[in-house]
Order: structure tokens, then sequence, then C-alpha cells
């Protein structure tokens, strides 16, 4: 409610200050003590009246309901209209009504000579006063810039609505990318959890159990934008030890995930997929394999770092590089950092690397 209440501040601020300016500027250009500019005053305040009339006639009622309804030819006629109108009635007040409330107040003298020329029996309704094609030009300039000014603002809001329909559409994108590997996951863990069971029972209750804390950060903690840092790290190395239990002795398994900077968030489950992909590509029991996972983070950015073996297998395999997680990771980095993220893949000699950096978010305190 506060925040919407400082937006209509601010939407309205420019026009307060810009009456303010236009009926505070007489107490600055006429010498307030010299009686015989009080008629200039008079006259200056009943044609601003009529001004600013015409500007929020056209602001407001005008140009929504005539100009953005495609029916430019209409809005215009309705326009001069209006202007006619205007000066008809700004001409009224300024040969009638001025004259009534200044005549006993001033000499003849001090008034404009063609109502000096003027008796009150010979003054006639409507009497046109050259100073009508002044004001007719000031009356243009008045509804153009009015006109402008609604254009602009209907530009503003057309751009604002654009802007938070693309924004609507990249986080339900990001939802469902980030909801895509909930099951990718998943899969892969099970996997792991049945292959386990006919090895050793009490590995597989303990992974089992290990399984359910990472269903409950998926479920529960990482359906958010951003999450702390410490507990990404600490579900990447959860999921690492979940999936170390069914290694054997041909597999060497090197984890460094360290140097936690607090006060930052980041992304949930950007660096899974890769993870995953180590474990399910990298990993034989025929032959010798290794799996190399660095996770840390600095001042301002997160590195992370995978390595693994390419089995002579599946070299040439181009699953290897990864599946529907990886491909859905870099699109989310695409939608969330643009190009302030860095991702590498490459495969050097039968050895598969990803390199990813990503800038740190600070977290709201």
């Amino acid at each position: 409610m506060q925040l919407l209440k400082s937006k209509k501040i601010s939407n309205w601020l420019p026009h307060l200050v810009a009456v303010m300016f236009v009926l505070l500027l007489p107490l600055f250009v006429f010498d307030r003590s010299d009686e015989h500019l009080i008629f200039w005053r008079y006259s200056y305040y009943y044609q601003m009246f009529f001004m600013i009339v015409a500007f929020y006639v056209n602001y407001f009622i005008l140009v929504p309901r005539l100009y953005f309804s495609k029916n430019k030819l209409y809005f215009f006629l309705v326009l001069i209209l209006l202007a006619l109108v205007i000066l008809l009635l700004s001409n009224f007040f300024y040969e009638i009504l001025a004259f009534e409330q200044l005549k006993d107040k001033l000499d003849m003298k001090d008034l404009p000579k063609p109502l000096q020329d003027m008796n009150h029996d010979d003054r006639k309704p409507f009497f046109i006063n050259p100073r009508v094609i002044d004001n007719f030009y000031f009356l243009i300039l008045v509804l153009s810039t009015s006109t402008g000014t609604a254009i602009l603002k209907r530009v503003r809001q057309n751009e604002k609505i654009q802007q938070e329909k693309e924004k609507a559409h990249q986080d339900t994108e990001l939802a469902f990318l980030k909801n895509q590997i909930s099951p990718h996951f998943f899969f892969n863990a099970l996997n792991n959890i049945y292959a386990l069971i006919a090895i050793d029972s009490n590995k597989a209750q303990k992974s089992v159990e290990k399984l359910s804390g990472l269903m409950r950060y998926l479920i529960y903690e990482s359906d958010i934008k951003t999450i702390e840092l410490s507990k990404e790290f600490e579900f990447n190395q959860n999921y690492i030890d979940l999936m170390r239990q069914r290694l054997t002795s041909k597999v060497e398994l090197e984890v460094n995930i360290s140097d936690i900077v607090s006060n930052f968030n980041i992304p949930p489950l950007l660096f899974i997929p890769f993870i995953e992909n180590a474990f399910k590509h990298g990993v034989s029991y025929r032959e010798k394999s290794f799996i190399k996972i660095f996770l840390k983070s600095e001042k301002d950015k997160v590195i992370f770092e995978c390595r693994n073996s390419i089995p002579k297998r599946r070299n040439g395999d181009e699953s290897v590089k990864g599946g529907v997680g990886v491909a859905n990771i870099k699109k989310r980095l695409d939608l969330i950092y643009g190009d302030k993220a860095s991702l590498k893949m490459t495969d050097e000699n039968d050895v598969f690397i990803v390199s990813l950096t990503i800038p740190l978010i600070k977290e709201n305190v």
C-alpha cells in the first residue's frame, strides 16, 4: 500500500511542480507593491486557469478516449472545438468578469486601452479582444504539450506492461526449467539406490534417508528464486555422499567444497545437473575412472569445476556432454545472468571438463 502511494506521488509530482510554478510565477515577475500591475496579475491568473483546464481536459479525456481509439481525425476536430470554446470563455471572463471586479479598485488609466475606451453600457458580450490571437497560439502550445505528455505516459505504461509480461514469461520459463531437474534428479538417485540394494542393504537404507533430505530441499527450499549459498553447497555435498556409496575402488572421487562466503544467495540447483552427469557418464566398473568436483565461493563469484573421465566404451558418445538437465541449466543461466555467467564444457584427452563461474547475489538483509 505504501509503495502504491509512493508511485502515485512520483507520477503526480511533475504536474504539481509545474502547476505551482505557473501559479507562483507572478509573485516573482510582477512587483506586488505596484498597484498599477494588479490588472495584469488578475489577467494572468484568468488566462492560466483556462490553460490548465484545457491541458487536463485534453490529458485525461480527449487523448485517452479519442487519440488512442485510432480515430485521430475525430480527435483533432474535437481538439479544435475545445480550443475555440476555451478561447471564447477566456475572452468572456477577460473582458467582462475581470472588468467588473477591477473597475472599482483601479483608475481607468490603469486598465488596458481597449477597456478604457469602453464604458459599462456599451460593452458587448463576447467582444473579441486582440489578445485572443496571442492566447490562441499559447493555447495551441498548451494542447500540444498536453497531447505529447499523455502519449509519452501511455508509451511508458505500455513499456512497463511489456516488461512485466516478459518478466512473468521468464519466471514461468525458469520455474518450468527448474522443475524439470527434479524428475531427472530423482530418476538418477533412485537408480543408484536400486543398484545399491543388491550390494549392501544397510547402505541402501541410509541412502533412502539421505534421499529424503534431498527431496525435502527440492520440494520446500528450492522453490524460490535464490537460496542461501551454504544450503546450496550442503545440498550438493549430500548428493555426492549419496552417490559415493555405490562407487567401487576403481573409481577415484575427489571433492573440494569449501570457502563459503556468508550473506550471499544463489539460484538453486545450478550445479547438480553437471554433478549428476559426471556420476552417470564418468564412472566405469571395468576400468579405472575418476570424478573431481571443486566448488568454492570468492568475494563476488562462485567457481564450479567438474572433471570426469570418459570410459573407452563411451568415448565419442555425445550424451556424455549432458542431457536434459545440462541443456536446462544453459537456458537458465542465459535467462538469469545473460553474459555475466561463464560456462565452458570441453573434452580433452578422454576427460570431460565443466567450468562454471557465476556472480553472487547479495542477500537482502
